[in-house]
């Protein structure tokens, strides 16, 4: 990639990311990058297309440098904390890209929402594939249905990643040591999800 557009992209990245889509300012973008105004848009053409160029550098960054294909989990409490501690590796690394891609898959600008369909599809992808990993070591009941079993998984482990991120953007320093007591709390939520609540009549 040319070096003064990688420049603009990482500078956007910052400052998107500490401002928002409305208040971010293209002057401050090339102040940080060291660019003309003039530039920016000769690359992009508008904020709206720089900040879209932006989310996709900020994805495909990501994607490179979380590797999921070679990870493997025995269960959801297990995927949860690795899950979790990726995220908290990568925003120590990396603030600025795990920020923007936060704020365009959580919180996207309103007027962007549509042009930015798609751009998750991939991760949401690799998601499912993992939890199919995790299920297919489980072992089922017979008359358990798979299909709903997956949503049951996937809407218990996307609530305890939320709470996880929350966390995580709240305790931008907070070690695994400080996750315990979320671990604890999924491990007892996936026990209720593997065993039940009520007697056996």
């Amino acid at each position: 990639m040319d070096k003064k557009r990688q420049q603009i992209l990482e500078a956007a990245m910052e400052e998107f990311t500490e401002k928002g889509y409305q208040a971010a300012s293209t002057n401050q973008i090339c102040a940080k990058a060291g660019v003309s105004k003039g530039l920016i848009f000769h690359y992009f053409g508008s904020k709206e297309k720089l900040y879209i160029a932006a989310v996709s550098y900020a994805i495909d960054f990501a994607t490179k440098k979380v590797n999921v294909e070679k990870a493997t989990w025995t269960d959801f409490v297990e995927m949860a904390i690795w899950s979790t501690k990726q995220k908290l590796d990568f925003n120590r690394n990396y603030p600025a890209v795990f920020g923007l891609i936060m704020q365009a898959y959580g919180n996207p600008p309103g007027e962007l929402k549509g042009k930015l369909e798609g751009f998750f599809d991939e991760a949401i992808a690799r998601s499912e594939a993992q939890m199919n990993q995790v299920l297919s070591r489980m072992a089922l009941k017979k008359d358990v249905n798979l299909d709903a079993t997956r949503k049951v998984m996937a809407a218990l482990f996307n609530h305890i990643t939320q709470i996880s991120t929350i966390y995580l953007q709240k305790h931008p320093d907070a070690t695994m040591e400080d996750f315990i007591p979320l671990a604890n709390d999924f491990t007892e939520m996936m026990r209720i999800v593997e065993f039940g609540i009520c007697e056996e009549y």
